[in-house]
């Protein structure tokens, strides 16, 4: 197929800004104005690193991130302080000459180099090669076994259950009490990235679902089929967990339906919300009085 590039002037982009340019994200704007700020050129990692800018989850991590570690030590050793009002961070070692602070930058630069080729020499990425990937992400029906988001919401990550880092020598690890292949697909688990992000490297947390809130035929239909289903009756804070999982999972599946399938999946959606409600002390038919009320206020606001 033969490929054509299309060459627009300078009048032509702002035209395509102004009229043409449709979006679902923020992605495109800031590529554009990226490459604007740099003359036109950006590798893929610098764009990338410009598009998780504009990534609430990713900046409440590196937030939190910031908070946990770095401050902590950099305060202990005197090099930082961080001031609560106005929450800014502070060197308390600032270099007055240009040369000195020049260098200060060129070593950190080093030792951000050096740290990302130990890091990458001595954990390669997961080999998982496109079937063993497939299976993973087909278990979790494309979704993150943690939070539930649909991949065409959020990319999806193969994780190391048992972080690589914990490996012995032959590159086996300990799961479950038996010894396997770091890679092998029993140690694999599907997260998005911000999940996946949040996980930290000690983290051991399988968080594939074994177990499932379910409505109350389908043990009925798993024994017609055969099978010998495990079930256990919810109560209390273990029902009222579940079904905050299941709205995770509903509302994944609402995103990932078709047009034609969104309102049986949003009729699902409202099932679990309503049961949910019941779980907080409020019955079916207070539940739909409270969104009526709540559409009469909004419909009230928006006439003021």
């Amino acid at each position: 197929m033969s490929q054509y590039i299309i060459r627009m002037g300078p009048h032509d982009l702002l035209e395509f800004l102004r009229e043409r340019m449709t979006m679902t994200n923020v992605y495109q704007p800031v590529v554009i104005r990226e490459l604007l700020l740099h003359e036109g050129w950006r590798t893929k990692q610098q764009l990338g690193a410009a598009l998780a800018l504009y990534d609430p989850a990713v900046q409440e991590y590196y937030a939190r991130i910031l908070m946990r570690w770095p401050k902590a030590t950099l305060t202990k050793h005197g090099i930082i302080t961080y001031l609560r009002n106005g929450s800014v961070f502070k060197l308390l070692c600032y270099p007055e000459e240009a040369v000195v602070r020049e260098k200060a930058v060129q070593i950190c630069d080093q030792k951000i180099e050096d740290w990302f080729y130990q890091k990458k020499s001595k954990e390669r990425a997961p080999e998982a090669d496109a079937s063993v990937r497939y299976q993973v992400l087909k278990e979790a029906r494309g979704k993150c076994q943690l939070c539930g988001i649909a991949a065409e919401v959020r990319p999806i990550d193969i994780d190391h259950i048992v972080p690589r880092s914990k490996a012995d020598r032959s590159g086996k690890v300990r799961l479950k009490n038996r010894l396997v292949h770091v890679d092998d697909r029993e140690n694999l688990q599907a997260l998005c990235v911000a999940c996946n992000r949040a996980k930290r490297d000690s983290d051991e947390t399988d968080f594939r679902r074994q177990e499932k809130l379910v409505r109350d035929r389908i043990p009925e239909i798993i024994r017609a089929e055969g099978r010998t289903p495990e079930i256990a009756e919810l109560t209390g804070k273990a029902l009222r967990d579940a079904l905050h999982d299941k709205l995770s999972e509903e509302h994944a599946e609402l995103l990932q339906a078709s047009e034609a399938k969104k309102c049986d999946e949003l009729v699902d959606l409202i099932e679990v919300a309503l049961a949910l409600g019941l779980q907080y002390g409020v019955n079916e038919e207070k539940m739909l009085d409270l969104v009526k009320k709540s559409g009469q206020t909004e419909a009230v606001l928006r006439r003021a």
